[in-house]
Parts: structure tokens; C-alpha cells; sequence
């Protein structure tokens, strides 16, 4: 089950957070909207993290990409042929 605290409470009790996200994954929240998450680290799970970061990446800059691709869709199709 997730818990939610917020970024006061992570830093009074980093301590404790540390211990038990082994057991629960955390969603900080700062000023009512949630900021972060803290999960375990495992040497296995860094191809997920940096997928979610990748994701998260596209989805921050959605509308630059939803511009880059129109212009590309605009542009018609490429005479390149492998």
C-alpha cells in the first residue's frame, strides 16, 4: 500500500522512509500536489527507472513533440530508401 507524506515529513524522517519503502513505496506531496516517489533500489530495476524517466521526459515536453512531429507528418514523405 502506498503512503503519502509530505516533503517535511520525509526530510524529520528520512530514516524511517529509508527502512520501510522495502515494504511500502512513498508519494511525497508539497503543497497538496504530489512531487515524487520513493521506491527500493535494485541493480535490476534501473533499465525500469530510466524507462519511467524516458516516459516521463516525453510526457513533460508533449506538446514540443506534438510540434515536432506535425511539422514531420507536414513535410510528406521521405524519398530515403534503404
Amino acid at each position: 500500500m502506498n503512503r503519502i507524506i509530505n516533503t517535511t515529513q520525509l526530510q524529520q524522517k528520512i530514516g524511517q522512509v529509508a527502512k520501510d519503502v522495502e515494504n511500502n513505496p512513498y508519494i511525497v506531496v508539497n503543497r497538496g500536489q504530489a512531487r515524487l516517489v520513493v521506491l527500493p533500489y535494485f541493480d535490476e530495476g534501473v533499465e525500469k527507472i530510466e524507462e519511467y524517466f524516458e516516459d516521463f521526459s516525453m510526457r513533460k515536453n508533449k506538446k514540443a513533440l506534438q510540434e515536432v512531429y506535425k511539422e514531420s507528418l507536414a513535410s510528406g514523405e521521405s524519398d530515403l530508401r534503404v
